[in-house]
């Protein structure tokens, strides 16, 4: 059986995503310290499959670090920068003013929140890295995402749905999605 060259099918898998915009939904979250001994709030981002874009159901890590000098507001959010945290709220859609007993409550409530996310890469040791550069407000408030298997395993995450997005849906948003064009001048 015969095949035809498709370019737009092409893929070199060195596991990074092309920088650009992704609408995601926020599937898990979780503190975790490195091995120097670094505190962060790991989240687990799933590129929505519900929007027309590439990489559909892959994922996106975003890290939120614990302040080596955290101020009083810092405190209220256990160390971690109150600004980003309350950024990353923002981004998420959540009712401003809404009362949290605590950090554990905000990150349930951020569960399955959809966020667009600009992603760039950045060198570190040599070595390029995907890097979350800015969260914000989705343009698809309509969440239709169908979790294609379980999340990392967290204390905070989305459980998986069962609702399928229509066709006609996706043919709507996808007319409304426009990926912003690429610098020319990148290395790959």
């Amino acid at each position: 059986m015969g095949f035809k060259m498709n370019s737009s099918a092409a893929q070199q898998d060195n596991g990074l995503k092309p920088e650009g915009i992704y609408e995601c939904l926020i599937s898990s979250a979780e503190e975790r310290t490195t091995k120097n001994g670094a505190t962060g709030l790991n989240l687990s981002l799933v590129i929505r499959n519900d929007v027309e874009q590439k990489f559909k159901n892959g994922y996106i890590f975003h890290t939120l670090w614990k302040r080596r000098e955290p101020t009083a507001e810092d405190m209220q959010v256990r160390g971690y920068g109150f600004g980003q945290v309350m950024a990353l709220g923002k981004a998420a859609g959540l009712t401003d003013g809404k009362e949290y007993a605590g950090l554990e409550d905000f990150l349930a409530d951020l569960m399955k929140r959809p966020v667009r996310v600009t992603l760039k890469h950045e060198e570190y040791n040599s070595k390029l890295y995907e890097r979350v550069e800015y969260l914000d407000q989705t343009a698809f408030k309509e969440v239709r995402h169908v979790m294609k298997k379980p999340s990392v395993n967290s204390q905070y995450q989305a459980p998986p749905t069962t609702q399928y997005a229509a066709q006609a849906a996706q043919a709507v948003q996808a007319a409304q999605f426009k990926q912003l064009p690429l610098d020319d001048d990148l290395p790959f």
